[in-house]
């Protein structure tokens, strides 16, 4: 794993937030879309041979339908590192195609560490809950 982390050590001394291109609707806060995520990635990844292969299956747990994101970074030495990531979802095909874009985006960031929406320390979900008190 010596070559892998090396070269994700190097790719992230290079890497920089995507550019939030996209305005949510509904909470009117920016964020970087997938495509912005993995065009601001992917070439910086490579330079230093560096790749992310993303496989989402569906998986029914404890009755349950879940999005099951499988990540692997590989390296051009053959090193490599696999985690999974499970969400559950409806089986509803537009849902399932947006939990699959929503994780990869979401999972993407994390691994290479960039930011590609708003911290609002939780501000969006906590509003409702203390408008209910009130």
């Amino acid at each position: 794993m010596q070559n892998l982390y090396k070269a994700l050590a190097a790719a992230a001394a290079e890497l920089k937030n995507p550019l939030a291109d996209r305005q949510n609707s509904h909470f009117n806060q920016p964020y970087a879309t997938l495509q912005s995520v993995v065009d601001t990635v992917r070439p910086v990844l490579a330079k230093h041979g560096l790749s992310v292969i993303m496989v989402p299956r569906v998986e029914k747990r404890d009755s349950a339908l879940y999005l099951v994101l499988q990540t692997t970074l590989v390296h051009a030495s053959g090193e490599c590192m696999t985690w999974e990531t499970p969400w559950p979802v409806e089986a509803n095909i537009q849902k399932l195609g947006a939990a699959i874009t929503y994780l990869r985006r979401y999972v993407l960031c994390a691994l290479c560490n960039v930011v590609g929406d708003v911290d609002d320390d939780a501000e969006v979900i906590a509003a409702p809950t203390r408008e209910q008190r009130r």
